[in-house]
């Protein structure tokens, strides 16, 4: 069974609150200092201790270090990540939040992403906090994330840059789209490295998760007392679906005026630019002209580009979207050695064992054009080796 998170940032977020519910939740905490140690900084040190807020108890994670607030670039915290010896996925979703978080700050301060420079939020603790949550994650085999709308906090706060109101600027970019609580309490509830760790993790904010057992439930406390439980409350659960689950874009237009020789560049721009999925049909226009409905599937973070294309390589004026839930096949790729050459095959499990194994078509016509000789042959000598994998169970 897959496990998936919501999370119910009831009292906002922050990346310690993250850590702090992450240990709460049952996270080894020895294993997850072991991914910390990876990171080439030193004079840092992680204490948990557990707290009551308003009658609730959890878990308040404090990272100390011997640093002084030290100014970093979205290059200076890739090195870092880079360096370390940590599990691919870790080292990716750290990089993304940080880069999500460059995003952000580069929006609401009138500059590029390179020119970016981290204060609070590129310190020793920042880096723990964002990597260290990726890591307890990993370490609890979460595959899905899930969140309620997100308590944001008002007022104002003292910073590198001055008295800014809150939420925070680059809070507000990396919310953009996400459902919010506004709240009464004058204290940042919601930081801006919270805000990257959730939206970078978080597929869909408005379906509860799949069916399934409760786990467990975290709590990471807040460092202050405010009007409320300062608290993330974390829930894990067993889900029952034997497949993973995701949201996607469905972009759809009708193109009546767009010479059809097009559509193929069109389709392949769509997918360099993050698409997963291009296709269109034949049909009627209002007009009762010949048209194409296109029909574009892409990641959410991933619309801005493909929209954007969509409205450069096309003639189209306009385009309907709506989020889409998804259910997946576990997947991986393996290479089968024809004798005209190597092919890549896609698998897809479920319950762990081999149901799909196809050939990756690309590859075929690759190989037979190396070759000299018709695809069908590659293709028919592909399918048969992919046909070994076929109920192959999936080793630990």
């Amino acid at each position: 069974m897959a496990t998936c998170a919501r999370f119910d940032p009831f009292s906002g977020v922050s990346g310690n609150m993250v850590l702090g519910a992450l240990l709460d939740a049952g996270v080894d905490p020895r294993a997850l200092l072991k991914h910390l140690r990876a990171l080439p900084l030193d004079g840092w040190d992680l204490f948990s201790e557990k707290v009551t807020r308003k009658g609730l108890a959890g878990t308040l994670v404090r990272v100390d270090c011997d640093e002084e607030r030290r100014v970093r670039t979205i290059s200076d915290v890739e090195r870092i990540v880079g360096e370390a010896d940590l599990p691919g996925w870790v080292a990716q979703r750290s990089v993304d939040a940080f880069r999500r978080l460059a995003h952000a700050e580069s929006k609401a301060h009138g500059t590029s992403i390179d020119n970016v420079h981290f204060h609070e939020v590129g310190t020793v603790d920042a880096v723990i906090d964002v990597v260290g949550s990726m890591a307890g994650f990993y370490l609890l085999g979460v595959k899905n994330f899930f969140s309620s709308p997100v308590a944001t906090g008002s007022g104002t706060v003292e910073c590198a840059h001055g008295v800014l109101p809150l939420p925070a600027p680059a809070t507000v970019k990396l919310l953009e789209g996400v459902p919010t609580v506004p709240t009464v309490e004058g204290v940042e509830l919601t930081t801006p490295t919270g805000a990257a760790i959730l939206t970078t993790l978080v597929e869909d904010w408005n379906s509860p998760p799949p069916p399934g057992v409760l786990r467990t439930a975290g709590m990471g406390a807040g460092t202050r007392e405010v009007g409320r439980a300062n608290f993330l409350r974390l829930l894990l659960y067993e889900t029952r679906e034997h497949y993973g689950s995701d949201v996607c874009l469905e972009i759809r237009t009708l193109i009546d005026d767009m010479d059809p020789q097009l559509f193929p560049e069109l389709s392949k721009a769509l997918r360099v630019k993050g698409a997963v999925d291009c296709y269109a049909s034949q049909c009627l226009g209002k007009k009762g002209r010949p048209a194409l409905d296109v029909t574009v599937m892409c990641p959410p973070e991933s619309r801005e580009t493909v929209l954007r294309c969509l409205f450069r390589e096309s003639s189209t004026m306009g385009a309907r979207v709506q989020v889409i839930p998804r259910v997946l096949l576990d997947r991986e790729h393996r290479m089968v050695t024809t004798s005209y050459g190597e092919v890549r095959v896609k698998l897809g499990r479920l319950d762990g064992r081999v149901v799909n194994a196809e050939p990756e078509y690309e590859d075929c016509v690759k190989v037979a054009r190396e070759s000299g000789v018709a695809v069908k042959l590659v293709l028919q000598e592909a399918s048969g080796e992919a046909a070994e994998f076929l109920d192959e169970p999936e080793t630990s």
